[in-house]
């Protein structure tokens, strides 16, 4: 039950920060904002399994760097495969490669960065607790 609940977790947060950025990138691109159904349906699956795939991190024993490929690798089979079903020739916001990898790449240094402040929080505690 504990698995579960962690994946539904991952998988709204996957989706908070899909959306995020996707409304970031909409006001910033286009110059009126529309959207349609399907995109916003779209977003949430691929939003949401992104959000599931950052659990290989948690319950696959392997080198970091490996599970890091797999999901680097995951993750833009995935945003190709929702451009594909989209048919992003009549998108207006267009999930090139460039755009994909820049996305994700500061999605990286930004939990990196919450990641390091947690740590520095739990060190702090521990320190506090032995003096």
């Amino acid at each position: 039950m504990k698995i579960l609940i962690d994946l539904g977790r991952r998988w709204i947060i996957g989706d908070l920060i899909g959306s995020l950025v996707m409304m970031i990138s909409m006001a910033l691109i286009r110059t009126e904002v529309t959207i349609e159904r399907s995109e916003i349906i779209v977003v949430l699956l691929m939003s949401g399994l992104i959000g599931l795939y950052s659990a290989l991190f948690v319950y696959l024993e392997r080198a970091f760097y490996q599970i890091y490929l797999l999901h680097f690798i995951l993750t833009v089979g995935t945003v190709i495969l929702a451009n594909w079903y989209l048919l992003t020739d009549k998108l207006t916001l267009h999930f090139d490669v460039v755009y994909t990898l820049s996305v994700y790449f500061i999605i990286w240094i930004v939990m990196w960065w919450w990641e390091r402040d947690e740590r520095r929080q739990i060190n702090e505690q521990i320190k506090q607790r032995r003096k």
